[in-house]
């Protein structure tokens, strides 16, 4: 039983410890599960600011192009502004009337020329700037998605594991659970036995008291019969003393009698305690015939010295 009981709290403490890790594999899967979403999350923020920026450098790109159309638009103009000033009549140098129409507008779009060569510089190193960083970004994404890919790969794997631990430890759960349903009928069917046994037990103790009380009634009983046996010989010895006696003062020479009036009354007597005695004794001691035999032995001397 004791053993039983143990194996049972073993069984139990090993189930508790497959709960905690069924417990731990379900947090290990969720947590699993938060981080993809949450790379995931990341990811798709990444794709989105990506995104923007090509726009952005689309746009860029859309507007230098511009710029650099007509940055040419006014370089071919300024060009055909300088052939026509060369193919055209010289000016006089005190004709200032002629002068400021025919090179002010050069001016203006030199000066424009050279602005528009100074934004399409910074224009440039802005888009160069972009681009470099697009190339960083999607770099970073690549590598991000990358990760990404390597922790799902990772994640899945885990998954996969924990799944087939679970699977494993429910299965152990399942046989231990048929184990300890055999182990508790097992202990059922022990209870009934030990109940069984115990009324059993009980019924044999009240019989053991019963004839321990019936041997102590028949030892007083079987010491009584002793002492009036001892008492019964001891007159016997005294009834063939006097008989003796009485026999060699009144008939010496007469033939002897078989039976006396004097000898026949303790004869009876003894007879009957006698026989009661060796009643009590088989009752007692089945198993002691030699005893009953000397006892038989002893009755027979007596009835012989009687007859003499």
């Amino acid at each position: 039983m004791t053993k039983t009981y143990n194996d049972i709290d073993a069984v139990t403490r090993l189930l508790e410890e497959k709960e905690r890790d069924l417990e731990l594999a379900a947090r290990i899967g969720q947590s699993l599960l938060k981080k993809n979403k949450t790379l995931s999350e990341r990811n798709t923020v990444l794709e989105e600011q990506v995104e923007h920026i090509r726009e952005e450098v689309s746009q860029l790109r859309h507007d230098l192009s511009m710029k650099e159309e007509l940055l040419q638009f006014y370089t071919s103009a300024a060009e055909e502004s300088d052939g026509e000033s060369a193919s055209t009549t010289p000016i006089r140098r005190n004709d200032s009337s002629f002068m400021v129409p025919n090179y002010l507008p050069l001016d203006s779009l030199q000066k424009k020329l050279f602005d528009l060569e100074e934004e399409n510089i910074v224009l440039r190193s802005e888009a160069n700037h972009l681009e470099t960083e697009t190339i960083s970004y999607e770099e970073k994404e690549q590598q991000l998605v990358n990760d990404c890919v390597e922790e799902l790969r990772d994640a899945n794997i885990q998954i996969s594991t924990i799944a087939e631990e679970l699977a494993k430890k429910t299965e152990d759960a399942s046989r231990q659970q048929e184990e300890i349903t055999h182990l508790l009928s097992q202990i059922v069917d022990l209870q009934k036995k030990a109940k069984s046994y115990a009324l059993e037990n009980e019924e044999l103790t009240q019989h053991l008291g019963a004839a321990k009380d019936a041997q102590r009634a028949l030892t007083a009983e079987l010491r009584e019969l002793e002492d009036k046996y001892a008492e019964c010989m001891e007159m016997l010895r005294e009834a063939q003393e006097e008989l003796k006696n009485f026999r060699n003062k009144t008939l010496p020479l007469s033939t002897p009698r078989r039976f006396h009036s004097l000898g026949l009354f303790p004869m009876i007597l003894l007879n009957a305690l006698l026989y009661r005695f060796l009643r009590l004794h088989d009752i007692l001691n089945p198993f002691k015939n030699h005893n009953k035999a000397y006892y038989f032995c002893g009755f027979t001397n007596a009835t012989i010295q009687l007859n003499k």
